[in-house]
């Protein structure tokens, strides 16, 4: 089994572990090429060696860093 672990299943529908489970890639790029571009389906991206979750949401945003968005202060009315 390769590093990252990829989990998908539609939004508000998980069945729960390894029936979530798509298949395990060497790097996180692979992994999120791998992701169906559906608005409603949702992925988790796990770290095999610490079993922790390095990217997670909804796979039609798979693509954006959500460290970059940054909310604009409007003008003074």
């Amino acid at each position: 089994m390769r590093r990252y672990l990829v989990f998908t299943y539609y939004a508000g529908h998980p069945l729960g572990g390894y029936h979530d489970f798509l298949d395990s890639f060497t790097t996180l790029p692979e992994a999120l090429g791998n992701l169906l571009d559906e608005p409603t389906r949702y992925y988790q991206i796990v770290d095999r060696n610490t079993m922790r979750i390095v990217r997670q949401g909804l796979a039609a945003f798979k693509d954006y860093d959500a460290s970059q968005f940054r909310r604009e202060e409007l003008p003074p009315s």
